[in-house]
This record gives structure tokens, C-alpha cells and sequence, in this order.
């Protein structure tokens, strides 16, 4: 044995004393959210297109599929916020199989802030953002539907957009 041993199990033994007289009801208080900051009911996201502006993207619309340069397939992204501070918001987006719900897409995650976002006269406008498939070959999509998500939360308050589109392939991809 060697003569870390004792010093080690001495410290596990003072550790665990340490521990057993914690107090749950301050740990509890740790884990108390400042509701102050969070979004209210009035607080509206909407999922849209947009590469570099914001397009309105309804139930059953045409979605173009875009080669990416890695090699990979995605539909470019856009979220209008109206009611909420865009600072501290995560937008987390997805695709899935209407019929399953099996995931047809990493899930693409964003932090925003007030540097971020393009302010409109109504909120915000977040573009750029994208969808990308975990597909072999874009013909596993092309002419499918897919449903679209966007996920939008800040501590404990979530909200959620989604559309079920039609992917299409009409630049070529």
C-alpha cells in the first residue's frame, strides 16, 4: 500500500461527512429560477426560409434542398421572434419523418443575442440558420415530406414552430 492510501481515504471519509450534513432545502434554492427574465404568454416565434432574409413559410410548401460544399444536403432556416429579447434564447432545429418521427437531420443549435439577430420594427429576425440531413443521397428526400422544428427555450419557458413541407430539387442539387 502506498502512502497516498491513507491520506486518500482519510479525505473520502472527511468528504463524505461534508456532504451528509448538506442541507437540501439550499441546494433547492440553488436550482430556483429568476422568472423575471423569461418570455410571456405574448411571446410569439415563427419558423420561415431565409438564407439572408426572412421568407413566410406555410404547411405544405415547396422547400429547396442545397448541396453543401462538405458534401451533405440542408434547407437554409429562418425564426421571427415577436414579444421575447432575443439575448440568452437557444433555437434548436430538427428534421423529422412525419409518419415516424425519426430524426432526418443533426439537430443544428444556435445561441442568440442582441449581436446576432436583425431587429425588425415587430421583434427580431434570425436568418441563416440550417437544417442539415444525415442522409446518403438527396433522392431520400426529394419529393418527401419532412417536418420541420424549431425550438426555442430560455431557462424553464420553451415554445416550438414547426411546418410540414415538401422537399424539392429544383436548382439541381
Amino acid at each position: 500500500m502506498s502512502s497516498a492510501s491513507p491520506m486518500r481515504a482519510r479525505g473520502l471519509v472527511l468528504l463524505t461527512l461534508a456532504l451528509a450534513g448538506c442541507d437540501a432545502d439550499a441546494s433547492a434554492e440553488l436550482e430556483e429560477e429568476d422568472t423575471s427574465e423569461l418570455p410571456t404568454s405574448e411571446a410569439e416565434i415563427e419558423l420561415g426560409l431565409g438564407p439572408v432574409d426572412w421568407r413566410a413559410l406555410e404547411e405544405g410548401d415547396p422547400v429547396e434542398l442545397v448541396a453543401g460544399l462538405q458534401g451533405g444536403w440542408h434547407v437554409d432556416l429562418a425564426v421571427r421572434g415577436e414579444g421575447l429579447e432575443p439575448g440568452g434564447l437557444w433555437l434548436r432545429y430538427e428534421a423529422r419523418d412525419p409518419s415516424t418521427g425519426a430524426a432526418l437531420s443533426y439537430v443544428t443549435e444556435a445561441l442568440l443575442d442582441e449581436g446576432n439577430v436583425l431587429e425588425t420594427d415587430e421583434g427580431w429576425l434570425r436568418v441563416g440558420d440550417r437544417v442539415v440531413f444525415t442522409i446518403d443521397g438527396p433522392e431520400v428526400v426529394v419529393g418527401a415530406e419532412v417536418c420541420l422544428f424549431v425550438t426555442v427555450t430560455k431557462g424553464s419557458w420553451e415554445d416550438e414552430d414547426s411546418r410540414c413541407v415538401t422537399i424539392v430539387d429544383e436548382l439541381g442539387s
